[in-house]
């Protein structure tokens, strides 16, 4: 009976201890004065980004982990990676998000890039990707120089300029907190967890 009491008593200051563990210029960075009202978490990515690449299941899955919370979390491709390329990418992104194709066709172009070692030099390259995906190229056509698509480009060139964003992947909680990922010491699902629980500790602070 004592060791049961024990055992509950540790899982109710789990939480806790957790959160004392993160602390501020080793976990996170404190990039901005005001937080936003509302909890969110802004990512940044490239899909010619290797680590992206590979750290895309990594936020899949600590999604799925955050689910049933109020944070919301938005995805912003940035455009320094790729030259001209970087640009089209951000439409690419942007398209597939206005038709409601995000995660199937980050899913193809990540694969596309970094497994089938494809080369995309144009728009036309990232047309096939989206017709050899199943999507009609007519929509994507109709899509990419939309007043819509342009405003989510301009909108994440913003938010990546404001941020100051120079690396990625990179995930601003609050458009205050930037987290240090390297300072998870972690592998595998134990990295998730815990990058879920910072994300978590981060979104509710009130200073």
């Amino acid at each position: 009976m004592k060791k049961l009491f024990i055992l509950i008593t540790a899982m109710l200051f789990l939480p806790f201890a957790n959160a004392a563990q993160f602390k501020e210029g080793v976990h996170y960075d404190v990039i901005a004065e005001q937080a936003t009202s509302k909890p969110q978490v802004a990512e940044y990515f490239s899909y010619f980004c290797p680590h992206c690449n590979k750290f895309e299941p990594i936020m899949a899955d600590v999604t799925k982990r955050l689910a049933g919370s109020d944070i919301k979390i938005e995805k912003n491709h940035v455009a320094f990676i790729g030259r001209e390329m970087g640009i089209e990418m951000q439409k690419a992104f942007a398209t597939a998000e206005l038709l409601n194709v995000e995660h199937q066709m980050s899913s193809a172009i990540f694969t596309a890039i970094h497994e089938q070692k494809r080369r995309f030099s144009g728009r036309d390259d990232i047309r096939t990707a989206f017709t050899d995906a199943g999507i009609d190229g007519k929509k994507f056509d109709a899509a990419v120089n939309s007043f819509a698509v342009n405003g989510k480009v301009a909108r994440m060139n913003k938010n990546t300029a404001t941020n100051n964003i120079r690396g990625v992947p990179a995930l601003i909680v609050n458009d205050k907190y930037q987290i240090n990922m390297g300072s998870i010491k972690a592998r595998g699902e134990e990295f998730n967890v815990k990058l879920a629980a910072l994300i978590k500790y981060l979104a509710a602070k009130t200073n």
